[in-house]
């Protein structure tokens, strides 16, 4: 038999083949997300639940495992039966609250560590009270025992966590003796500084305020203050005593404790919590005391957007007081700080003057080197960072007309780039949406959100937008562009202002001549498209329709001619979008016919055609300026929103 000859490169060749395809095939297979552990959440059958999720045990990809680990041990916790080889695969993959309690056990479970548990340790996420139930269980049953005021302090900072503040001072109240409070601060509480906070709510929300103030006060007299050791729990005190003494109207006495925190705040945000606090409580004084209160605390802002709420507060005490001059002392302190609502003070400066309310003369308070010129004010504005695409947005559309430059600026991305081999945590994640369970995604994302990047998050809010979920993608994109280094990306602008119902919208708004960007503007502030809200005053729908307005406003399109919204069966279906919008966009051109301003009519729409005309028969400021002076601060804003959504969507689409 004649001899086969192999040349060796040819073998080589061969088992290089092989290796690749061996290891192709191996990566795809471990690629391959299989369903059961969706399916399993779409079931309402347990046996059938169980049988999926134990099967989802076995997956290649880990956050399967944990996920299907902690619906079985939910149902073990509610009383399903599982194998005792189930629960220790449930033990070996589990993650959270659950893993730490299983080690905990596992440790011994002593007193200490029972309290550490619950009182100091940090999950990532709120433990619900099923770990309190499942761990106060286990201690019974392993008879591990925790001594009165122990279980007291579990017991309050739990009720606390519900609201439940009534409750949660009965407990606290074990700490008393003989009917008083304890001369010095119980040492558990030195140890778990957040039962502090947890007794400062209890007394915060209750009718038990002046005694809470007292016990506080006393608690602060004698407690080493030069200890650095008891710097947080100085903190929690101080921050405690001074919402508890605003919560009862003693703001004086609330605005010094608040200082006094400042010295003693763990962290830049807790540091700026008290001074909101401290400017929100100088409102209530005179303008002049606020202008003074803020030149003070001003230089220890860490995040200046975190006071924006306050400032256009006294934005629209200043324009209702008429105290003009004053608002370019309260843009002179703020003009180096980071609150993008200077822009709302440069805004209403430069109207002044071209109302004839300022004279140029006027703008030397600032001092010489901002100069004469009012458009130096719209330049600091414009140049003021927008990363949080803040209500401030309103102003800076204007002041971008007023210099002729970019609304905004970002990076444009012409094609989406498609990607294949996703991380573990994305394959996961975008799971739910393959195997229709997007439903349940919402909390994986939160507990997984801070190790996806920018990029991976995107494509989330994609996939939310794609089911639907509007509003949860909206709050997904708005929480990752404010991360550190992040640049604005039109794929996010899209995402941040969507357009569902386009064919729709446009349709309507053409037919009766309405800029559809401005419907889009006015949906998105209304209901972020979301078809089937209901608000808590009765109104309806995507416009958000009251169904007596929707009533009236569906007769008159029948008379002009338009189709009979009410005579299907049940009367308008004001969940139906083009009934909706339809309706929804008559009424803004009704409005408009009557006001013959944009603005007054948005304001209408939102606070109502007759009281919108009361106020503005008392006022005979321009309309813009009219605006910073109502009452009604969700008016006040509302206008706003709606015309800066409707300036990015004019922008993005038009």
């Amino acid at each position: 038999m004649k001899k086969i000859q192999v040349s060796k490169t040819y073998l080589f060749k061969i088992i290089f083949l092989f290796i690749l395809f061996f290891f192709c095939f191996s990566s795809c297979a471990r690629a391959q997300i299989t369903p059961d552990f969706y399916r399993g959440l779409n079931k309402t059958k347990t046996n059938e639940a169980v049988r999926l999720f134990e099967n989802a045990l076995a997956s290649p990809n880990v956050y399967i495992r944990r996920a299907a680990a902690e619906e079985l041990a939910k149902l073990e916790s509610s009383a399903v039966e599982l194998s005792s080889k189930t629960l220790r695969r449930i033990r070996s993959e589990i993650s959270g609250w659950r893993a730490a309690a299983y080690v905990l056990f596992e440790n011994g479970g002593a007193g200490d560590n029972i309290l550490d548990f619950f009182l100091n340790f940090d999950y990532g996420e709120t433990i619900p009270n099923e770990a309190k139930v499942y761990i106060l269980q286990e201690c019974k049953r392993r008879k591990i025992f925790l001594n009165e005021k122990e279980e007291a302090a579990i017991e309050g900072h739990y009720a606390v966590s519900r609201q439940q503040y009534n409750e949660a001072l009965v407990f606290f109240r074990v700490f008393q003796e003989d009917g008083n409070w304890p001369l010095n601060i119980p040492e558990i509480f030195i140890k778990y500084p957040v039962l502090i906070n947890d007794l400062g709510k209890a007394f915060q929300y209750t009718s038990y305020g002046t005694e809470g103030l007292s016990l506080f006060i006393k608690w602060l007299n004698n407690i080493d203050h030069e200890n650095p050791d008891q710097k947080n729990i100085l903190y929690n005190l101080q921050f405690y005593a001074a919402r508890i003494a605003r919560r009862n109207g003693r703001n004086t006495q609330a605005a010094s404790f608040f200082e006094q925190a400042i010295l003693y705040a763990p962290n830049t945000e807790q540091s700026d919590a008290c001074i909101w606090y401290i400017l929100e409580l100088s409102l209530g004084g005179t303008t002049e005391f606020f202008t003074q209160q803020l030149g003070k605390f001003v230089s220890g802002w860490h995040d200046g957007c975190y006071f924006n709420d306050i400032l256009e507060r006294f934005l629209h005490v200043l324009v209702s007081k008429k105290e003009w001059k004053r608002i370019i002392q309260i843009f002179d302190i703020i003009k180096d700080s980071g609150a993008s609502m200077k822009s709302g003070y440069a805004w209403v400066i430069v109207r002044l003057v071209e109302e004839g309310f300022l004279s140029k003369e006027d703008l030397s308070l600032r001092g010489a080197k901002t100069g004469e010129d009012i458009s130096v004010f719209l330049q600091i504005a414009y140049n003021t960072p927008y990363g949080d695409l803040s209500p401030t947005l309103y102003y800076r559309s204007l002041i971008a007309d007023a210099l002729n430059l970019p609304f905004l600026e970002f990076h444009e991305e012409t094609a989406e780039a498609k990607r294949k081999n996703y991380s573990p945590a994305m394959q996961f994640l975008l799971g739910f949406f393959t195997h229709k369970a997007a439903e349940h995604v919402l909390t994986f994302i939160k507990q997984m959100e801070r190790e996806l990047s920018v990029d991976e998050l995107r494509i989330i809010a994609q996939s939310l937008e794609k089911e639907e979920m509007y509003v949860q993608s909206m709050l997904l994109v708005s929480r990752y562009i404010t991360r550190e280094g992040y640049v604005l990306d039109r794929r996010d602008l899209e995402l941040l202002f969507p357009c569902p119902y386009r064919e729709l919208v446009e349709k309507h708004a053409k037919e009766i001549g309405i800029e559809a960007y401005v419907v889009f503007g006015l949906i998105r502030t209304e209901s972020a498209f979301q078809k089937d809200v209901i608000s808590r005053a009765g109104a309806v729908g995507l416009t958000q329709l009251m169904p007596a307005t929707a009533q009236e406003m569906a007769g008159r399109i029948r008379r002009a001619g338009g189709p009979d919204y009410a005579a299907v069966k049940n009367g308008i279906d004001l969940n139906d979008p083009e009934t909706n919008i339809h309706i929804g966009a008559y009424y803004l051109n009704y409005l408009m016919g009557r006001f013959e301003d944009t603005l007054l009519s948005l304001m209408a729409y939102n606070g109502g055609m007759n009281r919108l005309r009361r106020l503005r028969s008392a006022s005979s400021l321009p309309v813009d300026l009219f605006l910073e002076t109502i009452a009604i601060s969700e008016t006040r804003d509302y206008g706003r929103k709606v015309l800066s959504a409707a300036a990015v969507y004019k922008m993005l689409y038009y």
